[in-house]
C-alpha cells in the first residue's frame, strides 16, 4: 500500500492548521492513552520527503496525554505497519525532532512533500525501516505535544508512554496484539524522550511492560548541554531548547521575556518557526547568552534553576533492561553526565549494558552505533534474556562489532531498495507478487 497520491496542488497541512490535531470537547474526561480519533495518514510516508515508503499500513492516532504541568492534552502519534508484520512485536521509536515548532513534528515531516527543512529528523526513517523489515510494528510519537515543548522531559516521557497505551488500544484497525512485546529506541533528542519514558514508567504507566530500551547519545543535564554547546556549531540547539521550555512552562516564559534584550528578542524567537537544520545554521558560533540582559547568569535565576532541577534525569531507576551507547567525545552532552546516570541506575539495581565509544562524536555515533543497538533490540524481541546486572565497556568503536556492522550494512542496503518502492517488511512471494 504505497499510500494516496499527492497532486501538485495538494499540500500536507501543518499540525497547527489541521483540524484533525485539535483536541476534542471533553478531553479532560478521557484517560491517558485513550484514542481520541484515528485515520490513515493523509499522504504517503516518505524517505527524505520524496521517496514513498511502501507500507502495508500507516495511521495517525490522536490520543490523550498529560503535559509537564499535569494538564490533559491531545498529542499525535504515527503507527507504521510493514508487510508480513508480526502483531506481537512493537517498537516505539522516538525521532530527534529537536525543534520548538510544530512543522517539525514526526507526524508531519514523515509525510511526502511536507517540508525540505527537517532532513536530520527525516533521515531516521533509515533506522525505522530496519525495524519494519524485522516485521515489527513501529510507532513514533509527537512526544513534544501540541505546544512543541522541546527538551521538556516530563512532557516527552508521558507522551511517549501514552502513545504506546493508545497503540495497544488500536487492534480494531491496526491488527496489533493486545499484549505485544514492546521496546523503545531513541538517539539524542529522541533519547531524551526515551530516557524520561523509562524513568516515569513505574509511576505513570505501571501497567505497561517492556522487554528493553536502547538509548544513544543520552542527554543527562539540560543545563550542562547549554554550557557545553555555547559558541560552537550546535548552539542553535540552546536557543531551540530554551524556547521549547518557554512553550511548556508559563513561569519560565515570563522569566525569559524579562531577560530578553529587546533589539534581538525576535531573532532569538525565530526558532519557533523553523526546524533543526535552519536553527543550527543561523546561530552557529554565537554566544547564546548575548541575547539576555544577565548574560550567562540567566541560567542562575530562580525560574531557570527551578525548571532545570525538574528536568535532570536520575530521579527514578528504570525497571527494564537498558542498552546505552555514548561517544566519549560527545560535543553536545558531556560523557560524564552519561557515566553518572548509568552509575545511578546500576546502584539502584537496573540491568544496563553501557558502551562508551572512543572514536565517534555525537553526530557519527547516531549511525555507527545503530547496528549494535539493533542487534541488542532484536535479541530482546526474540525473547533472549539480557545480561544480568551492569557492564561498562569502553570500545574503539561500536562499529567494530561484526554482528552490528553486518546488520548496519544490511539496513543501509534495505533502505536503498525501499527507495525503489519495494514493499517494506520480511520478504515473501506474496509481497513481491
Amino acid at each position: 500500500m504505497p499510500g494516496p497520491r499527492l497532486s501538485s496542488r495538494q499540500t500536507v497541512l501543518l499540525p497547527d492548521v489541521d483540524p484533525f490535531y485539535a483536541a476534542p470537547a471533553g478531553l479532560s474526561s478521557a484517560k491517558p492513552g485513550d484514542i481520541l480519533r484515528s485515520r490513515p495518514v493523509p499522504y504517503p510516508i516518505a524517505a527524505f520527503n520524496t521517496a514513498v515508503v511502501n507500507l502495508k499500513g500507516a495511521y495517525q492516532i490522536l490520543y490523550r496525554t498529560t503535559d509537564s504541568n499535569g494538564q490533559p492534552e491531545a498529542a499525535m502519534t504515527t503507527l507504521l505497519i510493514p508487510y508480513n508484520a508480526n502483531p506481537a512485536k512493537l517498537l516505539s521509536y522516538q525521532i530527534a525532532e529537536d525543534a520548538a515548532y510544530s512543522g517539525c513534528a514526526p507526524s508531519f515531516i514523515l509525510q511526502k512533500s511536507s517540508t525540505p527543512n527537517a532532513t536530520v529528523s527525516q533521515a531516521e526513517i533509515i533506522l525505522i525501516e530496519a525495524a519494519l523489515n524485522n516485521g515489527w510494528y513501529v510507532v513514533t510519537p509527537d512526544y513534544e505535544g501540541p505546544k512543541s515543548s522541546y527538551v521538556a522531559g516530563i512532557q516527552a516521557g508521558q507522551a511517549t508512554l501514552d502513545s504506546i497505551r493508545a497503540v495497544l488500544k488500536s487492534s480494531s484497525f491496526s491488527g496489533i496484539s493486545v499484549k505485544p512485546k514492546v521496546a523503545l529506541w531513541g538517539y539524542s533528542g529522541g533519547a531524551l524522550a526515551t530516557n524520561w519514558a523509562i524513568e516515569l514508567q513505574g509511576s505513570y504507566a505501571p501497567e505497561l511492560s517492556f522487554v528493553g530500551a536502547a538509548i544513544g547519545g543520552l542527554i543527562g543535564s539540560i543545563e550542562n548541554v547549554l554550557e557545553t554547546i555555547n559558541k560552537g556549531p550546535f548552539v542553535g540547539l540552546a536557543a531551540t531548547g530554551l524556547m521549547g521550555l518557554y512553550n511548556e512552562y508559563p513561569y519560565f516564559a515570563t522569566y525569559l521575556e524579562e531577560q530578553f534584550i529587546p533589539a534581538t528578542a525576535e531573532t532569538f524567537k525565530s526558532v519557533l518557526r523553523q526546524c533543526l537544520g535552519v536553527s543550527t545554521s543561523q546561530f552557529s558560533g554565537q554566544d547564546i547568552f548575548s541575547y539576555f540582559k544577565s548574560g550567562a547568569a540567566v541560567l542562575d535565576g530562580a525560574p531557570a534553576q527551578k525548571v532545570f532541577g525538574a528536568l535532570n534525569l536520575g530521579q527514578n531507576v528504570p525497571k527494564m533492561p537498558l542498552y546505552i551507547y555514548k561517544s566519549i567525545n560527545d560535543q553536545i552532552s558531556p560523557i560524564a553526565d552519561a557515566d553518572n546516570l548509568v552509575n545511578y541506575y546500576c546502584k539502584g539495581g537496573a540491568a544496563v549494558e553501557y558502551k562508551r565509544d572512543l572514536v565517534s562524536d555525537h553526530t557519527s555515533l547516531a549511525i555507527t552505533g545503530a547496528g549494535e543497538a539493533l542487534v541488542w533490540l532484536e535479541a530482546r524481541m526474540s525473547g533472549q534474556s539480557p545480561e544480568s546486572g551492569c557492564s561498562t565497556d569502553t570500545v574503539i568503536s561500536t562499529l567494530l562489532n561484526p554482528e552490528g556492522l553486518a546488520l548496519l550494512g544490511t539496513t543501509l542496503v534495505e533502505c536503498l531498495i525501499a527507495l525503489l518502492g519495494v514493499p517494506v517488511g520480511p520478504l515473501s512471494l506474496g509481497t513481491l507478487g
